[in-house]
């Protein structure tokens, strides 16, 4: 029979599990924004880790192009010209597009309810302009349409440009949009994968992850 575990089996891998995801998620959600430096000191303190685990977290958010290393091995979001994030945004819309209509026949009634209800937070979200919040909820709304294609390696690259993406995204919302900026689309994309109308859910998930990429080209 084992053992109680103790402090001596946490090894730093599975101590910086917590940490890669809490972090990945505030990309996706915009809690981090272009440009923001990322403190191993606080996310130990945080974590109540010492710092080995925090920075193999950030080594490989590093090695995901999700941060970027700096001297004295500081950590940074990459503040890269608007048009090249804006290209992120582009390969985005195809994988997603392709996504879109793979999970076409996968997606259960209990998703499309939950893919309505996500809907009305978003729009909720939107008019109480919480860009986080909003940007939460969105995340979860796509990644269950990319999961249900049944291609984890499509999902996988999905999943990595929403990281790169979400401070991006995020900006987008709150520093060069106006709220009467955006349509949302959601309730169509449900619509059409519900119908079954493989080239209409292509298109809308296209439009959705290219309204970002259209406000940044003109930066």
């Amino acid at each position: 029979m084992d053992g109680p575990t103790n402090d001596a089996t946490r090894t730093p891998e599975n101590l910086s599990v917590p940490i890669y995801n809490e972090l990945r998620r505030a990309l996706i959600c915009g809690r981090l924004m272009p440009g923001d430096s990322v403190s191993i000191r606080t996310l130990a303190l945080g974590h109540n880790v010492s710092t080995m685990p925090v920075r193999e977290a950030l080594k490989l958010l590093s090695i995901e192009k999700a941060l970027i290393g700096e001297a004295k091995k500081a950590y940074r979001v990459p503040d890269m010209h608007p048009r090249q994030a804006a290209n992120l945004f582009q390969i985005r819309a195809v994988l997603e597009g392709e996504a879109a209509e793979n999970a076409i026949g996968k997606l259960s009634k209990a998703d499309f309810s939950r893919l309505r209800a996500m809907t009305k937070r978003m729009n909720d979200a939107w008019a109480a302009n919480d860009a986080c919040r909003f940007l939460d909820i969105n995340f979860d709304f796509h990644s269950l349409i990319y999961m249900r294609a049944g291609n984890a390696d499509l999902s996988d690259l999905i999943e990595s440009l929403f990281v790169r993406t979400g401070p991006w995204l995020a900006h987008s919302i709150i520093n060069l949009s106006a709220p009467e900026d955006w349509n949302n689309e959601h309730f169509a994309i449900v619509d059409s994968l519900e119908a079954g109308h493989f080239a209409r859910a292509r298109l809308l998930v296209e439009d959705d992850a290219k309204w970002s990429m259209a406000l940044l080209r003109q930066q």
